[in-house]
């Protein structure tokens, strides 16, 4: 059985935004944004079962955590990513959405496998 090392995660909600911002320590991977090593835990327009909404709760957010870095490590040792996938941007291409206070990319995800 393999040992995954211990992680020190950053949780920031910023200003009034109800969609916190992640950090992790530790190595970077596919899913995290090269320009403040912050996790892309998932993808905003998702639909609210598919990720993290602010009346889940801490505990349901500290899963979704658990889950997106033992993904990683999985990555990291095999070459594959478990699960599903969003299209990635660089972060300077995200765009203020006016409905909400969350950032969004202006892409669509593609449909689930």
């Amino acid at each position: 059985m393999p040992f995954y090392e211990p992680r020190n995660v950053e949780i920031r909600f910023n200003g009034r935004s109800r969609n916190p911002t992640i950090r992790v320590d530790g190595p970077s991977s596919p899913h995290r944004y090269d320009n403040n090593g912050a996790l892309c835990i998932w993808y905003p327009h998702d639909p609210p079962e598919s990720r993290w909404v602010f009346d889940d709760g801490l505990l349901a957010l500290l899963n979704h955590i658990q889950g997106h870095l033992f993904r990683e490590a999985w990555w990291r040792e095999t070459g594959e990513w478990l699960g599903p996938e969003a299209p990635h941007v660089p972060r300077k291409e995200l765009v203020k959405d006016e409905t909400d206070d969350r950032d969004h990319t202006d892409l669509r995800r593609p449909s689930r496998r």
